[in-house]
């Protein structure tokens, strides 16, 4: 190097070393919080599927989940915690420590049968993912909070030895079964096999979902009307399957394989495959196809996931309408104006391309779906009231549906009889919900709305909490045994939560008391009865960006009333009436969801519906009567509580 450069540069070396100030300057950066925060996902490794499918490499694949710092093993973490004790064996295994260094390097442990730890693993992480989902869609913190001894969902990977899992309210768990593959007929499994759901991709967001939607609406599980358990099922096969076409990687396979017509990739729409080929039925157990739309098939089934198939079906053929919509202009350039792809494989720029709409439609149908809850009534819900609720929240973010998505799942529903009560037209004004049922409600009182706003404030802070502990949180694991994870979460009973319950106690007393107030004053505009009392059993305050950047805040109420007078006759469970109202940021009534009750004082259209809803429950028992063997030889007792063990998660899956 010649003299006068080696000079220069000793120059600007020692110039830079002797200022403080600039010294400072550059060390600083390393002290912003980007710098100094912890990572906000952790990679964890999953079967995208099942093992069965699984022992392919594009079906074992990574996730990103929201990072714990402090997760403890088992995993335990702030929202849920894995407790491995096997019921069958009693026996508890070794929790794994997915903060241990090589496991962080390594992004979890590799997808195994034949080790625990990645079962925990496996639970954890496809919980979380869905938990993620949930709360995005929502806009608001979302947690399973079912009294002190049972702060967390609980989800148990070896729970018992049997063909099922289910999530127990009670427990406020998810217990996983395990069995045996069938012996002649294993499909793809070796006979005999032992065969564990809990490393099922479609079985655990199916369990993670029913868990959210009793969360979400405690009265979804009652029997009220056919549609009400098939519900259940149809949205968490719906989680199930929008969950896993997330995943762009392995979208790339099933669209080369398909050529870009993904209801023909027989995997893709295939749920719980292993699960239901080691049975011996020698096929998934459902599937997002179904049988062909039938506008009498809806009448002709009534078992929950048969029931259920057709809905799912509905959503789905909007779905696909939409996706060949958005990806038309790509194939016309693909195949220069034509439309006809050339024999032979994709071109696999044209596969990325295609992968990534579908990654995004399917995040944006899983959303609206998710979303929808906050537009259906309290009780007694419909295929019907589904509808109107996709209709009406999407319809608040994107008022002009450019890829027609909503005229799709209209056109879902139609061509399999799923019509909703109450509207003249399946026009999409039609279905939104109304902002009066029986007259003009009450815009919210001035302190009342004041309450409100706080709580917005609190909801903000609150959907922000998991930031800032990830930031703040130091990445040490805490040790534990599985024995001291499991003892230091006893399960007791106590009664489940009906109400979103804020952290702030102050203000949850006096916003509740306040809509209590409000509500008995506007019972006849919600269709409800004035003479009964009612409960606030939800208020939660929402706010999202639409499709042209408008920052939408509104506040949700559920209202519900019991006729106790119908407690206990025939069998049947209470009849129940509520309605979930839709208040704009001024305290205006914007939509309203409604379940009427009978009541001489509404008007003959309301006190029929009430009518219509008693007749349907009635048929919904004596439905539920005639396909239940243990009829033959039930005593008092079975027949006094017949429907409250019905509206139990391990009943409802041992129909299907």
């Amino acid at each position: 190097m010649p003299v006068q450069h080696r000079w220069s540069l000793r120059s600007r070396v020692s110039s830079f070393l002797v200022s403080s100030d600039s010294f400072e300057v550059g060390m600083k950066r390393f002290e912003t919080d980007y710098a100094t925060r912890a990572a906000q996902k952790r990679k964890l490794r999953i079967y995208a599927t099942d093992p069965m499918s699984g022992r392919r490499a594009p079906y074992r694949i990574t996730i990103d989940v929201e990072n714990e710092p402090n997760l403890r093993q088992g995993p335990s973490g702030e929202l849920i915690e894995v407790v491995d004790y096997d019921g069958w064996n009693q026996t508890f295994y070794r929790a794994v420590n997915l903060n241990d260094p090589a496991l962080l390097m390594e992004g979890g442990l590799p997808p195994s049968e034949s080790d625990p730890r990645f079962h925990q693993q496996m639970v954890y992480a496809v919980g979380m993912k869905v938990i993620d989902s949930a709360r995005r869609a929502l806009g608001r913190p979302l947690n399973f909070n079912a009294g002190r001894s049972k702060p967390k969902l609980r989800l148990l990977p070896h729970a018992f030895y049997g063909r099922n899992a289910f999530f127990d309210p009670e427990l406020n768990a998810i217990l996983f079964g395990y069995f045996q593959a069938d012996s002649r007929s294993p499909g793809a499994n070796i006979p005999s096999q032992t065969v564990y759901t809990c490393l099922s991709h479609d079985v655990i967001a199916h369990e993670m979902a029913h868990a959210i939607v009793h969360r979400l609406r405690p009265r979804f599980i009652e029997a009220s009307n056919i549609d009400v358990l098939a519900f259940h099922e149809a949205f968490a096969d719906i989680v199930a399957l929008f969950q896993r076409f997330s995943y762009r990687q392995l979208l790339v396979e099933y669209i080369q394989e398909s050529r870009a017509e993904l209801q023909k990739a027989g995997m893709l729409v295939e749920l719980a495959q292993q699960f239901g080929y080691a049975t011996g039925s020698g096929k998934a157990l459902r599937s997002a196809i179904g049988v062909s739309p039938n506008v009498a098939n809806l009448a002709a089934t009534h078992e929950a996931h048969d029931r259920g198939a057709i809905l799912v079906s509905a959503v789905f053929e909007g779905f696909f309408r939409a996706f060949q919509k958005r990806i038309a202009d790509l194939l016309r350039i693909a195949t220069g104006g034509s439309g006809q792809l050339p024999l032979g494989r994709l071109h696999p720029d044209l596969v990325n391309r295609l992968a990534t709409e579908a990654a995004q439609l399917s995040d944006r149908f899983l959303r609206m779906c998710f979303r929808a809850f906050d537009y259906m009534p309290p009780v007694d819900v419909t295929f019907g009231d589904f509808l109107r609720a996709l209709v009406t929240s999407d319809f608040e973010l994107n008022p002009e549906d450019t890829d027609e998505v909503r005229f799709g799942i209209i056109e879902g529903f139609r061509e399999r009889g799923i019509f909703p009560v109450g509207v003249t037209s399946l026009a999409e004004e039609a279905l939104l919900w109304p902002s009066q049922v029986n007259g003009q409600a009450q815009p919210l009182p001035q302190s009342l709305l004041e309450d409100a706003q706080r709580f917005l404030t609190y909801s903000a802070t609150a959907l922000d909490q998991s930031r800032m502990k990830t930031r703040s949180g130091s990445g040490r694991s805490q040790e534990t045994t599985a024995t001291e994870t499991y003892q230091s979460s006893v399960i007791e009973e106590s009664s489940s939560v009906d109400e979103a319950v804020p952290q702030n106690r102050k203000v949850r007393d006096s916003l509740f008391g306040a809509l209590t107030t409000y509500a008995r004053e506007n019972l006849l505009a919600f269709g409800l009865d004035p003479e009964k009392t009612v409960a606030v059993v939800g208020f939660h305050a929402v706010h999202r960006i639409t499709a042209d950047q408008r920052l939408v805040i509104e506040f949700v109420s559920q209202f519900m009333q019991t006729d106790k007078a119908s407690d206990e006759i025939s069998g049947q469970l209470p009849f129940r009436g509520g309605a979930t109202v839709i208040f704009g940021s001024e305290g205006e009534v914007r939509y309203i969801a409604c379940k009427p009750m009978h009541s001489m004082q509404l008007p003959p259209d309301l006190r029929k519906a009430a009518e219509a809803r008693k007749l349907a429950a009635a048929n919904c028992t004596e439905e539920l009567d005639r396909r239940d063997p243990r009829m033959a030889f039930a005593n008092s007792d079975y027949l006094r509580d017949r429907m409250k063990l019905r509206a139990r998660f391990s009943a409802l899956h041992e129909e299907g």
